[in-house]
């Protein structure tokens, strides 16, 4: 299978939050997404990219953060990250 980050990808990324127990909103003008649950917020441009940053919190948890070691293989392994 492939599949690529596109606008049909957008409500597939909505049903799964709500599908995980998380209360889903959006701005007016579509700007910012919002997702929460119990404390956690959670804000993002798209729904893909609010997927991405609650599947991130939930398989590292409050240790979200990289470590500096791992920041700095990252950009020498993935010459593409930080634009």
């Amino acid at each position: 299978m492939k599949i690529a980050a596109a606008g049909n990808t957008e409500v597939p990324a909505l049903l799964v939050l709500e599908s995980k127990g998380y209360i889903v909103s959006c701005s007016e003008d579509s700007a910012a997404w919002k997702a929460m649950k119990y404390e956690n917020e959670f804000i993002a441009e798209s729904p893909l990219e609010l997927l991405g940053l609650v599947e991130m919190f939930n398989e590292r948890g409050e240790q979200w953060r990289a470590e500096d070691s791992d920041i700095d293989r990252c950009i020498d392994q993935y010459r593409g990250l930080g634009g």
